[in-house]
Formats: C-alpha cells, sequence, structure tokens
C-alpha cells in the first residue's frame, strides 16, 4: 500500500495545475470588468453605439395621408381653409321689354302709305324693328318686343285680317309639311292666345325663347311672337275681322 501516497501526491498535484491555469485564463476578463481597457475591449466587440441626439428629434413631424384615418381626413378637409371666390359684381337690371315698349309709346306713329278709320283697331307688325304695335286710328295703345320669322321664313309683308282665335292651341311643324322629327321639325302644346292671320302664320304668346330674343331676334318659322303679357294684351285688344298689317321697314 506504500506506493498510494506517491499517486495521491502526483493527481493533487495535477489538480493544482489545472487550477492554476484555469486562473490564468479568467484574470483578464475579471481585470477587463473594473478597468477603462475592458470597456474598450467589449466596446470593440460588441459594436454598440449610443446616439447624443435625443431619440425624440428622430420621430418624423409629418404623418402621411395614407396613414391617416378616413375621419380624420375628412377633419382636415373641412378646416381647410376655403380659397375666396372671385366676386363679380352683377350688372344692374335693365327696362324689361315691357317697359321698352312703353317707353317707345310716345314716339310711335303709324308709317306713311296705311290707311285706317279714325278708331279703328288695327295691329302693325314690323319685321324690321321686331316690334308690334296696337292702335287705334293713329294713336298707339302699346308696344310689344316680338321676335318674327327668322330668314328663310320671313313673316309675309301686306294687309291680312284675323279670321281664327284660338285660345290654347298646340302647333307643329306638320303643318307646314315638316316631319316632326325632322332636324327642322317642332312640336309644342299650350301655346296661349293664338291669332290667325295668314295661314298658319299668327300672332301668339311664345315661352320658348328667351326673353332676350324679343325685340332683337328673328327667330320663328313666319309666326309673331310675344311674352305672356303682350300676348294676352293683343288677345283682347283684337277679335275675328281686326286688321293686321306687317311692313318691312322701320318707323
Amino acid at each position: 500500500m506504500g506506493f498510494l501516497k506517491p499517486l495521491r501526491l502526483f493527481l493533487l498535484s495535477l489538480v493544482v495545475v489545472e487550477l492554476i491555469a484555469l486562473a490564468g485564463l479568467g484574470l483578464p476578463w475579471l481585470r477587463g470588468l473594473g478597468s477603462d481597457d475592458g470597456a474598450a475591449s467589449a466596446s470593440s466587440q460588441v459594436s454598440l453605439r449610443i446616439s447624443p441626439v435625443p431619440p425624440w428629434t428622430l420621430l418624423p413631424t409629418s404623418v402621411p395621408e395614407s396613414d391617416l384615418f378616413s375621419f380624420q381626413r375628412a377633419l382636415a378637409a373641412a378646416n381647410a381653409p376655403k380659397p375666396e371666390p372671385d366676386v363679380v359684381p352683377a350688372p344692374p337690371p335693365g327696362p324689361s321689354i315691357e317697359e321698352i315698349g312703353a317707353q317707345e309709346l310716345a314716339t310711335t306713329v303709324p308709317p306713311p302709305g296705311i290707311t285706317f278709320a279714325e278708331n279703328e283697331r288695327w295691329i302693325l307688325v314690323n319685321t324690321d324693328t321686331q316690334r308690334a304695335v296696337a292702335f287705334e286710328g293713329a294713336k298707339p295703345v302699346r308696344v310689344a318686343l316680338v321676335t318674327t320669322g327668322m330668314p328663310g321664313w320671313v313673316t309675309p309683308w301686306g294687309e291680312y285680317s284675323i279670321y281664327a282665335r284660338v285660345e290654347n292651341e298646340t302647333m307643329d311643324s306638320l303643318s307646314l309639311g315638316i316631319p316632326r322629327d325632322s332636324p327642322d321639325g317642332w312640336y309644342v302644346d299650350n301655346v296661349l292666345f293664338t291669332q290667325h292671320f295668314n295661314g298658319p302664320v299668327t300672332i301668339h304668346y311664345n315661352y320658348w325663347r328667351a326673353e332676350s330674343y324679343f325685340g332683337n331676334v328673328a327667330s320663328s318659322h313666319g309666326c309673331v311672337g310675344m311674352r305672356y303679357n303682350d300676348a294676352k294684351f293683343f288677345w283682347d285688344f283684337a277679335t275675328i275681322g281686326t286688321r293686321v298689317v306687317v311692313v318691312p321697314f322701320g318707323s
């Protein structure tokens, strides 16, 4: 049993050597924990960089519109400043066509060459000035701004008499041989105060033309179109047999 003692000493020495070796490996690491060199070494291994800029300054200053909720976009649009509209002042209102007719009444006279009885009620239609005048003898009692026949459909000149009256009439182009569905065709109802004086050519209320036509633009297929109040006056003024004189020259 004498050989066991040397064996134990040998094994003990191996353990001591192993402990010394382990201590030698661990000491630099342990020393690094408490020194600047250790910090630099650890920093170089990990590559950790700390920015001096405050983190909140890196946040975006605006949010893309696509990231906003729909109600937020609607709220933003509602609160956005509205552009100021271009305000165009309306032109001062001019006299109505009835007021123009009333103003012309004092200077209107029968054209030369027209004969009439002293108190005869008769009607003058002037295709040049686009006017119709109700006369009692030589005295004008109403001047109406009208729209007569357009070029190619000029209201026929001459002397005629009213031969038929229809208070509410339907008019269409078939009366002149023009199909209703053709580019030149027409069909209108509720044509009030219609007074026929030359075949299909009449005096009547015209509601389908703008007021600017009356007294300015010849636009009909031969008829004498008037605004409502004028057409009503001429309806009450005339009767079967009332003369209608159509002239092509100014007065």
